[in-house]
């Protein structure tokens, strides 16, 4: 890898290891990801690929192994300190609020705000109602982008399965996230709004934001992805662009059954 490729990495990590009990669910994992684009990850169910995510942000704990994210290593901070420097994730099942509002689950994401300062409540309150109009008109803007501005007072949980996915990818733009992990952003949700799906990921793309795809539905990874790794029982398989995955034999026997 030359310097200047060594440079454009946002996320880096080698050497990933990971057993429960008996079972190894990540064995000496690597998965390189370039600014501004979107990559996938691809395997059989079982193969490790949401153990890796879990692992990349911190969510449970390497055995050993290295993360570096954006030019320094994360192996030892904590979820939410990881989310405060820039990558974030969703989750498969979309995981919301369900009996806070549309735009009060919105609201919860922002990072370092005043408010969550317990002496700024009292000697910061300007700067909070300042920060607290600037969030609502920041959260009904995202909101309005994906479609869901109308929900704005509704309860989460009166959501559909595919809006609340919708309602998670939203919440996360709060975030000001140079990185999003997105877990099956398509799993449950009808044709139509995968289409929609797949063109929001592309827009906030084309914002500077970068994307690391977990998904079943290769339609979505292979039109969306710059780059794709595959995992097989754990360990890497093969990397490459979508065509060169499409065609690689190894990846054709193990990942879709082909001899």
């Amino acid at each position: 890898m030359t310097q200047n490729q060594q440079q454009n990495l946002l996320l880096s990590a080698s050497g990933l290891h990971k057993r429960f009990g008996g079972i190894t669910a990540v064995n000496n994992a690597q998965i390189d990801l370039h600014r501004g684009s979107i990559t996938g990850l691809i395997g059989p169910n079982g193969a490790g690929k949401t153990t890796l995510f879990n692992l990349l942000s911190n969510f449970i704990t390497p055995d050993r192994g290295e993360v570096i994210f954006d030019g320094k290593a994360i192996n030892q901070l904590q979820s939410h300190h990881i989310a405060q420097k820039g990558m974030v994730r969703t989750f498969q099942v979309a995981r919301v609020l369900s009996r806070l509002s549309v735009l009060e689950n919105m609201l919860l994401a922002p990072q370092k705000q005043t408010g969550e300062n317990f002496f700024q409540v009292w000697l910061g309150r300007k700067q909070i109602r300042k920060e607290e109009v600037e969030n609502k008109e920041k959260a009904m803007l995202i909101l309005e982008s994906v479609g869901l501005a109308a929900k704005a007072r509704d309860y989460a949980g009166a959501l559909s399965g595919g809006q609340r996915k919708l309602l998670e990818m939203a919440r996360v733009l709060m975030a000001d996230p140079k990185l999003i992990l997105l877990d099956e952003p398509a799993a449950g949700v009808n044709p139509t709004l995968i289409g929609q799906i797949c063109e929001h990921i592309t827009n906030w793309n084309k914002q500077g934001i970068s994307f690391l795809i977990i998904e079943h539905n290769m339609d979505v990874i292979m039109s969306l992805c710059d780059r794709v790794w595959v995992l097989a029982e754990g360990s890497n398989l093969a990397n490459g662009t979508p065509e060169e995955i499409q065609n690689n034999p190894e990846v054709l026997e193990a990942y879709l059954g082909v001899d």
